[in-house]
This record gives structure tokens, sequence and C-alpha cells, in this order.
């Protein structure tokens, strides 16, 4: 139907282009006289041809008057005619440079009377709403029907108004096509007068907006939602927050932050990162109340809006919630994935009266509770502001530290049980600060890591640690040395690439260097892990399992992954006099070594009674302050020359 109203404005304009172009022409370029000879002419031959059947039948003689007054009334009629004739073609000349105007224009335009029926139409109406211009003729008031049932309200009180009180409007609204199209425009309309300045009608022109309202709908969703998965942005967040601010209502803000999350992005690509994104974000709005809103707040930062939380229970309930629910194993391009969380939760008023506050204050309580190594959860404390600006103070210390060479590494020996003999040692970060000394690695090690400098800190360990086992291979004392891996060092290659540089430099076999890892870098993906610690076995480097016995620690981690070494965890040294488990736990994980051909290594042994259990239940190896405390690489350097050739 459109291309057939298409082809019969295109004929149209043909039309125009031919005829009313080249009438208009002829008609600029005639003179009036000629119009008004032709009038005076047909008035004198009338009058003529009048005058001489009086003269022949009426009248027996000629009198002058019989010319005169004839030529006088030929004279004033002729005039009259011509003046009309003029005025005619003049109006006709209007009107076709009217039509030569609107009608090839885009913009569909009309004149209307008052009673409704159309005067003109011009034939970008069967474009714009799929009528014709006979449908708009025969069919008064047409376009009242075609106006979008919700815009209708709008479109009577615009009528009345134009109306009654005759101003011009303009104002966007929909109309619905022939074909059932929902189309914008752009509605300009004016009221019509005739000379005694009563209205007689309205002229309207229509242009049709529909590709701008689109384009300002992508560009205003582009604004307010995150394209990747297509969930609210942090814009929209803070436009919702600050509207349930207005309306003084009790709510509550989640900040929600992955575990991990950087460990999987690096070792299975950013596609790969960018899918467990979106299908992470399915499964946290399934659980969402309807009137919650999730808002994807940048990287694997999630934050949630959820209304009518009256007190924090609610909030934390809520959160757990969440945490179930990506907690449950992640199928995602045939790998099964683990992952976690940490949910921090503020309410309003109790914890900011404003977007940024609250968002803030719910960010700070999530690094809270991902610090604390213990909650999951944590709900927002005034103290935990103290603690963020401790954080962001500790930070720039390390960078500064950095820069200054302050890392150096401590050495705690690993001995043997029976004897006391140093059998190898591990490498212990350790910050010498100049103002406060020598500062702790829990002050230091866990900001590191989550700011990223962990990778710089480990570099400088790993250079320190090289650099000194070559000395004892001169001196003839080196052995063993166990450096820690970060989970964010596992998944950087350039780590991996200066550690391989670094022993073809210093020349130390691999065999010197045992890697320890905990379970936290292989959670994420488990085969990755295992192929990047088999390739490191088969260069010559011994793998350790740190803290085992904590955690998801579990045999399949055995079974998959190619490790030396488990360092059986504090906790169960502790009370492994006193506690009946911790010495089955340890019997248990004794029998499994001898039957994997592993070593294992009991950490934080400080008394002769825990050393007495280890030694009775056949566990060779152990490390802790009852042997040793972490010492410099002077002090250790001593200890490893005095041991018996």
């Amino acid at each position: 139907m459109l291309q057939q109203n298409n082809a019969r404005q295109d004929a149209d304009k043909k039309q125009h282009k031919k005829g009313g172009g080249k009438q208009r022409m002829e008609a600029r370029q005639r003179p009036d006289w000629p119009i008004y000879a032709r009038s005076l002419l047909l008035v004198a031959a009338v009058l003529t041809s009048a005058v001489i059947v009086q003269i022949i039948f009426i009248y027996e003689e000629f009198h002058p008057r019989f010319v005169i007054v004839p030529a006088f009334v030929t004279l004033i009629v002729g005039s009259l005619f011509g003046r009309v004739a003029v005025l005619r073609r003049r109006l006709r000349q209007k009107s076709l440079e009217f039509r030569a105007i609107v009608d090839i224009a885009q913009e569909f335009t009309y004149l209307r009377r008052v009673d409704g029926h159309y005067e003109y139409v011009s034939p970008s109406c069967a474009a714009f709403t799929g009528y014709s211009q006979d449908d708009f003729l025969n069919q008064p008031n047409l376009m009242d029907r075609l106006i979008h049932p919700d815009d209708r309200a709008r479109w009577t009180s615009h009528i009345h108004h134009i109306n009654d009180r005759g101003d011009p409007e303009s104002f966007d609204l929909r109309l619905l096509t022939r074909s059932g199209e929902t189309r914008w425009f752009t509605h300009i309309c004016a009221p019509v007068y005739d000379d005694q300045g009563q209205q007689i009608g309205v002229r309207s022109t229509n242009i049709d907006i529909t590709q701008n309202k689109a384009d300002q709908a992508h560009i205003q969703r582009m604004a307010h939602y995150d394209p990747l998965t297509d969930l609210p942005n942090r814009r929209l967040l803070e436009l919702r927050i600050n509207e349930r601010i207005a309306a003084q209502e009790h709510f509550a803000v989640l900040f929600l932050d992955l575990s991990r999350f950087k460990n999987i992005n690096d070792s299975l690509g950013h596609a790969f990162g960018d899918e467990l994104l979106r299908l992470v974000g399915r499964r946290l709005q399934a659980v969402c109340p309807p009137d919650a809103l999730l808002c994807r707040f940048g990287g694997d930062e999630f934050v949630i809006l959820l209304p009518r939380a009256q007190d924090r229970s609610a909030a934390l309930d809520f959160a757990r919630t969440l945490l179930g629910e990506i907690e449950r194993p992640l199928i995602l391009n045939s790998s099964e994935l683990h992952i976690s969380g940490t949910v921090g939760v503020a309410c309003h008023p109790e914890d900011g009266t404003d977007s940024a506050t609250l968002i803030r204050n719910a960010d700070t309580a999530m690094y809270r509770a991902k610090r604390s190594g213990q909650a999951k959860i944590a709900a927002y404390h005034a103290d935990y502001s103290r603690e963020a600006a401790h954080f962001v103070n500790i930070e720039s210390d390390i960078h500064r530290a950095l820069q200054h060479a302050e890392f150096l590494p401590h050495y705690q020996p690993k001995v043997d049980l029976e004897s006391g003999r140093i059998v190898a040692l591990e490498a212990l970060a350790r910050w010498q600060h100049p103002q406060q000394g020598l500062v702790p690695p829990g002050q230091f090690i866990p900001i590191a890591e989550e700011t990223g400098q962990i990778a710089e800190l480990g570099k400088q360990i790993l250079e320190h640690v090289l650099n000194d086992i070559a000395r004892w291979r001169l001196l003839g004392c080196a052995v063993p040395v166990a450096i820690n891996i970060s989970p964010r060092q596992f998944t950087d290659l350039d780590f991996w690439q200066r550690l391989r540089s670094g022993i073809d430099d210093s020349g130390c076999p691999p065999e010197l260097l045992e890697l320890e890892i905990t379970e936290q870098v292989f959670l994420g993906d488990i085969e990755t892990a295992a192929a990047r610690l088999g390739e490191l076995r088969r260069d010559g480097f011994h793998i350790a399992l740190d803290d085992f016995g904590t955690g998801y620690s579990s045999f399949n981690y055995l079974r998959r992954l190619p490790v030396d070494t488990l360092k059986l965890d504090r906790s169960f040294i502790t009370d492994v006099v006193q506690a009946p488990v911790s010495r089955a736990i340890l019997r248990a994980t004794v029998g499994l070594c001898d039957e994997l051909g592993l070593t294992l290594v009991a950490e934080g042994v400080e008394t002769e009674a825990q050393r007495a259990v280890l030694i009775n239940h056949r566990c060779r190896q152990a490390q802790g302050f009852l042997f040793h405390r972490p010492v410099p690489a002077a002090e250790v350097e001593a200890l490893l020359q005095a041991i018996p050739a």
C-alpha cells in the first residue's frame, strides 16, 4: 500500500514538474494588459452589436449618444471583467505554487475546516499514515481516529484549545498507521481566519520523528544500562536511590563483589569472563524481588537496591540468599566453576542520606568483610570508614615502599622432627619501614593482594631469594626455599616469565625452589591450574599445597593436582595434644601422604608436647616458633653454615 502511495506521490511530483511548473512560468511571463484588452473587446463587441440593432430596427436616425454611452459602458464593464479575470488567474497561480511546494514536501500537511472536512491534504499522507488523500477528503476528522489511545486525551485538549483560543501549538504525540504501526510525529498547528477575523479552520504540518525517538531511547538506554549484562548501571542506580530518599523510604543498598573473578578472567580469557558476568547477572536477577534494582556497578561488582528493608536483619538475610545463589556450581562452556562473593550492606537512613554515601558505605562494609577473611557479609559500621581511610594510607605507603625497596625476605626454617636439622626454608615477606620498623605481613600482604601491588612486591622478594640462594650455593650451604604464590600471581603470566628468567640469570636449579599455593588459586578452574602446575613441575620446581585442611580442601584436589608437599594448617596443630579429632585428622593425613608419596609439613609448632605428638604419629617435618622464628638472610645463613656436613 505504501509503495502504491509513494508511486502516486512520485507521479504527482512529475505532473507538477511538467504541467504545473510550466503553467506557473507562463503565468509569470504573460502581462495583465492582454486580459484587459480581451475583456474590453468582448464587451465592445456585445455593445456594438446592440447599438447596430437599435439603429437599424428601432431608431430612424443616428445620434452621437449612440456611440458615447456604449463606449463609456464598454470601458467600465470591460475593465471590471478584466480585473476579475486577472484576480482569478493570480489566485490560480498562487494555488499552483502552494501545491507545488507542499505536495513535494516530506511533511504531512493539511487544511481542515472547523466542521472537520479537509480542504487540502498533501500526498505525503500516504507514506505518513497509510491513508490516501481521498481517504482524508472523504472522511472528516479522520486524523482524530488515528491518534494513539494513550495520546487521545492530549489531542482532544489540543482541539479544544485551538478552536476556543486560537493559539498556535506544537507538541509531540503518536498515531497508529493503517498497518497498525506506531509512529511518533511533531504536530504544528495554527488557526486560519477569514476576512472578518472569524476562524474557519486550521492548518497543520506533521513531521515524522519516529527515528529520532528511537535514537533518543537508544541513547537513553546506553546512558543508563550496562552494555555487557543489560543491567542498570551506576547512573540509573543513583537516580533510583535519590528517588527513594526523596520519598523518605527505608531501604538497603547491598554491594556484592565476586571472589577470584580476576583469576578466571586471566586464565580463561576475557570472553569467558564476560559470559560468566552475564550468567551471574541472570542468577542474581532471578532472586531479586520485582521492585528491587540490580545494577552492574563495574568490573565484577554488583549493587542491589532493596526497597522496604525495614531493618538490617532483612537486608542481611537477602544478602545470604544472593551468596547462596551464586555459590551454586556454574556450568559454562562445559566447565564447572565454583565462585563466591562478599557482600556489604548499608541502610537508609541510618548509614547515609545521599546516594554517594550509601554506596560508599556499602562498599566499605564489603571490603571489611573481605579483609576479615572470615565472614562473607558485613553490615556497615562507622568504624569501617576509619578503617577504609587507613587502608588507603597503607596502599599509598606500600607504593612508596616498593619504590624504595623496603621489602625483604625473612626465612623460617623447616626442620626434621627427629634430629632438628634444617631441611628447607620458607621465604616470608617483611617490610622494613623507615619510621615504624618491621611491619607484620598481616598489615600489608592482604592490601597488596587486593590492590594488585602484590605483583611488584612478589617480584622484589623473588629477586632477593634468588640472590640469596646463589650466595648460599657458593658457600655450599644451600637448601630448598619455598616462596608463596598468591592467587593474583598465579594467573599473572608476566610473573612466571620473570621467575624463569630469574632462574636462568642466577643459575639457580629449579629444584631449590618450592612454590607454595593455596586452594584459592584453583577454585575457579582446577583444570587450568592443574595444567600450569604440571608444566612447572616438569620444569623441575617443587609444588606445595599450603593451609591444607581448611577451606574447601578435598581429596579430589590431591588426585588432580601435581603436588609434592602438603602443609597441614596450624589450626590442627594448636590443639593436637588435647583434641582427639585433631589427632585423628593428623593420623589420616600422615597415612594419606605416605600412600601418595607426599611430604607432610606441620605448621605452627610451638610446644614440645606438640612435637612429641607429631613424632608419635610419624610426621617427619615441621616449622614453628619452637624451632626457629623467621629471621633475616644473614642470620639464617649462619644457621645453614652451622649444619654439619
